[in-house]
């Protein structure tokens, strides 16, 4: 892959992908991924951020699970594994979690997790639930980023849970200044333009 421009951020751990207004993948169109692991050999994996699945946890869980007795949305992460939830949360010193960035935690041990959220004693607030994930294989993201589809940005915590995601695409832009601003104002149909 190209060196990016001097400025502008390469996929890694804890950033954003930010899809391009051009990007019409029904999988993709106007999301915002955070990406959990990045590779350009190994490949990479994250999670779609403002796609609500319909679902909620009492419908997504068996029974009997750490989690049972809340109702939480849950996001619908991407397109592989719908079979698998995933839990981010702001929960430190859960055994088997992994920090994405500062303040967003991802998986760990579900009982603990669990407990945590029943007791009340978990200080950062909800965890987000999501449902499949979003993945590239080897060198794939790495075309995209050639072929102008994604935008990367630094992640924040408040993006990865933030309740309104249906205007966290534009948000996203918006904060990001300059010509992205303009992005976040072009319509979803480009026929429109």
């Amino acid at each position: 892959m190209e060196p990016m421009p001097q400025g502008i951020l390469r996929p890694a751990r804890g950033t954003l992908l930010v899809a391009r207004p051009h990007l019409l993948d029904p999988n993709f169109m106007r999301t915002v991924v955070l990406l959990c692991d990045h590779d350009d050999e190994r490949g990479t994996f994250g999670f779609v951020l403002n796609r609500p699945s319909g679902k909620g946890l009492a419908e997504v869980l068996r029974d009997g699970s750490a989690f049972e007795g809340r109702d939480d949305p849950v996001f619908a992460g991407g397109p592989v594994g719908l079979d698998s939830l995933a839990i981010l949360h702001r929960e430190e010193g859960i055994p088997g979690s992994m920090e994405i960035l500062p303040g967003v935690m991802l998986g760990g041990d579900v009982d603990v997790l669990g407990a945590r959220f029943r007791e009340g004693s978990a200080p950062g607030g909800a965890p987000r639930f999501v449902v499949g994930y979003s993945g590239w294989g080897e060198g794939q993201l790495a075309r995209e980023m050639t072929e102008d589809t994604w935008v990367v940005c630094p992640a924040e915590a408040r993006w990865v849970f933030d309740p309104e995601p249906a205007t966290l695409w534009s948000r996203v832009l918006r904060s990001m200044g300059g010509e992205y601003r303009m992005w976040a104002l072009s319509p979803a149909d480009p026929e429109l333009n």
